[in-house]
């Protein structure tokens, strides 16, 4: 794989952790501790780096990165240095007033997360009452003012009956795209292992997506799942051209809220520090041994390593890593059973 090959479409830079929200499933573990946070002139630093080695999109991500007093100013600079912003959030701070304030600050589009199709059980998931009330009304007011957005949707068991419903209601409240996210057992979601999709479930519900994605007027991209990407090409060839398996450490990236280069958010182990190692995004990138395994597809473990999808699928290395300890071997939610052996 050349360096031309692996640069990344998409950055997801998660310039805080603090949060107001207590979500079950939080990668991060968010809250209202701000310790080891970035500064303004250190994520300066790191979107230069970012933006001298590739013209992407950086997704600004948290925690909530409304928190931070310099949002406005971090998203003004990363637009004059060439990137395209995005902005994942909860929604509690968005009004007609910060919906404008954004814009003009250069984001280009927006991300909710919608865990259930109720405020009960979605409050309930994400831990504060009002929860589900601020994103639904975030969306209506991010509609309004012609801001393109998504939601996103964590699925476990406890709200795999509420899929169909909430993509459904995403189509109602005027998203582009649906973006279901599988759960990953890690950070806060580490208590929710119980909740984790068995195999037979998890096959099912790629199938659920597939009559989503087909049925609906909705993009439909399905994050820390990756066999998606194998049932497209299983199912109808010309999915497939719209749906990408694992990309991690390939074309995504994530740099953590202390400047550490990772797969993604998920796959809590650093490639490297920017902040330590002078701001060289492209030389962490291209030259750590982590990252180069990752991408090393074909030394890969298990069901993963004999699977005749491998290329287009790869299994969620997060998954992997969190719940057998080994980021190279299989997938464990995985039941589709490869034709082939090494």
């Amino acid at each position: 794989m050349t360096t031309v090959d692996i640069k990344p479409r998409l950055i997801a830079f998660e310039v805080t952790r603090r949060c107001k929200l207590s979500c079950k499933h939080c990668r991060a573990n968010a809250g209202a501790d701000r310790s080891g946070e970035l500064d303004t002139d250190q994520c300066k630093k790191i979107i230069d780096s970012l933006a001298a080695y590739q013209k992407c999109v950086l997704i600004f991500t948290g925690g909530e990165p409304m928190e931070r007093d310099d949002i406005y100013e971090l998203i003004s600079y990363s637009r004059d240095a060439g990137l395209r912003n995005v902005l994942a959030t909860c929604g509690y701070s968005i009004n007609e007033t910060t919906i404008e304030k954004l814009k003009q600050a250069g984001i280009m589009s927006l991300s909710f997360s919608i865990d259930a199709a109720t405020a009960q059980r979605h409050d309930a998931f994400r831990q504060v009452t009002g929860a589900f009330d601020s994103a639904i009304k975030a969306a209506k007011v991010a509609k309004k003012a012609g801001m393109r957005f998504q939601i996103n949707t964590t699925i476990s068991k406890l709200n795999i009956a509420d899929v169909e419903k909430v993509a459904k209601l995403s189509c109602e409240l005027g998203a582009y795209c649906f973006n279901p996210f599988i759960l990953v057992p890690t950070g806060r979601a580490d208590a929710l292992t119980d909740e984790i999709l068995d195999a037979s479930q998890y096959e099912d519900l790629l199938h659920k997506l597939l009559e989503i994605k087909q049925n609906l007027p909705i993009e439909v991209r399905v994050t820390c799942g990756p066999q998606f990407a194998r049932l497209c090409r299983q199912e109808d060839a010309k999915l497939s051209a719209s749906t990408s398996g694992c990309m991690g450490g390939r074309g995504f990236g994530f740099i953590s809220y202390k400047g550490d280069i990772q797969t993604c958010g998920f796959l809590d182990i650093s490639a490297g520090n920017l902040v330590e190692n002078g701001y060289d995004f492209g030389k962490i990138w291209t030259q750590s041994k982590f990252l180069n395994e990752i991408r090393a597809v074909n030394d890969y473990k298990g069901k993963c390593g004999i699977c005749e999808y491998l290329s287009s699928c790869g299994g969620c290395r997060a998954r992997a890593f969190t719940m057998t300890g080994d980021y190279a071997g299989s997938d464990p939610v995985c039941d589709f059973k490869p034709s082939r052996s090494k």
